[in-house]
């Protein structure tokens, strides 16, 4: 229990204690034991609510003090879930207040301490019961702020898992073909009969080329993420489908892309997956804005930009997963050696970043 909880018990024990003792018929030890005994009570009422409440209905019921009484029947609506118990001990208070009302002279003294009994013990009870309402309604709106967490957080792992696959399946075609060449290469060799040790080495090389094809296939089956017949045999995209990919895009899209021909098949891809990546985004997020491509070999490394400018229309609501590309993207930068950055711009637009290194001769 917090501190504060602790400071409002006392404040409400203390309260509690100064009606019933203000409140006593006489100044009998039994009087005085039983409203001290329903102002301690409630220090009682937030873990044994119930037995605060029974602790209290004797003074109730002997002196005129109703604090602690409604105090704890308050504590009961709120925190006891059974109907028939929080039914139980408001028909109990309400018959303590109404008969702690000070004379019934007249039909109209009947009446009065009919309101009194019922404005008070039905207000505790509605006020608890609204209490408990707010609790149960906020205590299920952090579960259902954890599950969309945690559904966010899983599709996190699969959008990367699959982006994972995804890469490993294209490295996997493109290291295939050059393990397929050195194969057939090592396989002329060996057609030189004139030289046993270069036939024996050509031997050995083919028989480890066929050994890592095999491996590398076995690791592929291990990466996917889907059923080996559901894999479409398409052709992966590389730079020369960027420029379709950019007629098709919606709206106005400024492209200015100067890369060399012969860049690795990876880098081809990963460079399409962002332009893809970015115009998606734009779409979505800021529909008719102009978007600008830019891509270039600088030092060794290939850069791209896709940038959009501010939204002109009011965009469609998205998910929470609705960038998952965006960590798809970076998990491919990370293991071709680049990086890969995505964020606002100070203008209102947005943009997205993508630095790979290039290896092996280009052109």
């Amino acid at each position: 229990m917090t501190r504060r909880a602790v400071l409002i018990d006392i404040a409400l024990v203390a309260v509690a204690a100064v009606d019933g003792i203000l409140n006593l018929y006489t100044t009998s030890a039994l009087e005085l034991g039983l409203t001290l005994v329903a102002a301690l009570g409630l220090f009682l009422r937030r873990r044994l609510p119930v037995v605060s409440v029974a602790l209290a209905l004797p003074a109730l019921f002997l002196t005129a003090g109703p604090i602690a009484s409604v105090i704890a029947l308050y504590s009961v609506a709120s925190r006891v879930r059974s109907t028939t118990v929080v039914a139980a001990t408001t028909a109990a208070t309400f018959l303590g207040l109404a008969l702690s009302w000070e004379e019934f002279a007249s039909l109209d003294d009947v009446v009065l301490a009919l309101v009194y009994a019922s404005m008070t013990s039905g207000g505790a009870l509605a006020i608890g019961r609204l209490r408990r309402s707010r609790a149960r309604l906020a205590a299920s709106l952090d579960e259902l702020r954890r599950a969309r967490e945690e559904e966010t957080r899983l599709a996190a792992r699969e959008a990367v898992a699959e982006e994972r696959a995804h890469l490993a399946r294209e490295m996997h075609d493109v290291v295939s073909h050059q393990v397929s060449l050195i194969t057939v290469q090592a396989g002329a060799l060996m057609v030189r009969k004139d030289d046993p040790d270069v036939v024996e080495t050509a031997d050995t090389i083919r028989v480890l080329a066929a050994t890592t094809l095999t491996e590398l296939r076995q690791m592929l089956l291990v990466l996917r993420t889907d059923a080996p017949e559901a894999a479409p045999l398409t052709p992966q995209p590389t730079l020369e489908h960027l420029p379709a990919l950019l007629e098709a895009a919606d709206g106005g899209v400024d492209a200015s892309v100067s890369l060399p021909d012969g860049l690795p098949p990876v880098v081809q891809r990963a460079v399409y997956r962002a332009v893809q990546e970015g115009l998606t985004n734009a779409r979505k997020h800021a529909p008719g804005a102009r978007v600008r491509v830019g891509a270039s070999l600088v030092d060794g490394s290939v850069l791209l930009r896709v940038s959009n400018d501010a939204a002109r229309e009011r965009p469609a609501p998205v998910a929470a997963t609705a960038r998952l590309g965006h960590l798809g993207l970076s998990e491919r930068a990370q293991m071709l050696g680049g990086t890969f950055r995505a964020g606002p711009e100070g203008d209102g637009g947005y943009a997205i970043e993508l630095r790979l290194p290039v290896t092996g001769p280009v052109g």
